[in-house]
């Protein structure tokens, strides 16, 4: 995929990086202009202050995309003063920035760009899309890398030529898609042969236990706003309760998962106001998404084997199933 300078923001007009995407209806090239225009099926894309949008503005993402830029800068490692974002995707994947250095990666769902700044920060040639107006949140934060690439696309029709990138990442966006197995498979379209991939999901059992899965047939039709401002009200409550019973010798753990709220104690975040921040993003990340489908160790298996996948590795990581590769 040919990459050039970019800065969101501006008009589009004539950014020559557009030329190497293509139409996700019919894979034609498209015409870069004050939109992108695909001349095969006469279908026209907007182009968003600076990024081309390929799905509606209203998708079942709309959740994600409050919650992002209401909390643009709170997991950025740049913005917490902690390697916390670095150390998870480095960790997970087995990665090092070295390799990364110079290579072009695609970072199937954003969120506010956490993991996009660690991305950009190696030197990779990084292209990035998300479903919701996250990507606006990204933009503000990490439009200062030149090798940036910014989309707003559906995971089931990326608009990327296939077979184009060495990388592929994926943490947190599987398990809050319509048809979890569709999109594992999806994804290794765009992956080069002996392409290297990293992609996380919700452990089934020990995500369906949790509490909130009682709270979320209520919660996942509340609109975003109202629901925003019921945990933004609990948490202050809540938060201190979870922690003190997340202290107990041995029980702790289970203690505290009692209390539908979360915490990051294992973080090592610097100060309460810190710690309230990251509750309220992600206790609403829990209870906000219209999908949430954890997956077994079994089925991901089964799923890499369809696709002949090499070199696979499925980890258990706090309650998420790690799985990473070679295609």
């Amino acid at each position: 995929m040919t990459l050039s300078k970019h800065v969101p923001g501006d008009t589009g007009v004539g950014i020559p990086w557009y030329h190497a995407l293509r139409c996700p209806r019919c894979h034609g090239a498209l015409r870069n202009g004050s939109e992108l225009r695909c001349d095969a099926c006469r279908v026209a894309y907007p182009i968003d202050h600076g990024i081309p949008r390929f799905v509606p503005p209203d998708n079942y993402a709309e959740g994600f995309g409050y919650q992002w830029n209401r909390h643009r800068l709170t997991q950025l490692d740049s913005h917490s003063g902690m390697p916390i974002s670095r150390d998870r995707l480095l960790g997970a994947s087995g990665w090092t920035a070295g390799e990364l250095r110079g290579k072009t990666v695609l970072e199937c769902g954003s969120g506010a760009g956490r993991f996009t700044e660690v991305l950009c920060e190696t030197g990779a040639l990084v292209t990035s899309f998300d479903i919701s107006s996250a990507v606006h949140a990204n933009a503000a934060s990490n439009g200062r890398f030149p090798d940036l690439r910014l989309v707003q696309a559906s995971i089931y029709e990326m608009p990327f030529p296939e077979e184009s990138f060495d990388f592929l990442f994926c943490f947190g966006v599987i398990q809050h898609t319509p048809d979890v197995e569709r999109t594992f498979k999806t994804l290794f379209r765009y992956l080069r042969p002996g392409g290297r991939f990293c992609i996380d999901v919700y452990a089934a059992l020990i995500a369906y236990p949790h509490p909130r899965q009682l709270l979320r047939p209520f919660t996942r039709s509340i609109p975003p706003a109202r629901l925003y401002g019921m945990v933004e009200s609990a948490v202050p409550r809540l938060l201190p309760i979870s922690l003190a019973l997340g202290a107990v010798p041995k029980a702790g753990p289970c203690l505290a998962r009692l209390v539908p709220v979360a915490t990051h104690r294992h973080l090592g975040l610097k100060d309460v106001r810190t710690m309230r921040n990251w509750s309220v993003l992600d206790t609403f990340d829990w209870l906000a998404p219209r999908y949430e489908r954890p997956q077994t160790r079994r089925r991901l298996a089964r799923w890499t084997k369809d696709l002949a996948l090499h070199e696979v590795s499925i980890q258990r990581r706090r309650g998420l199933h790690v799985i990473r590769g070679v295609k």
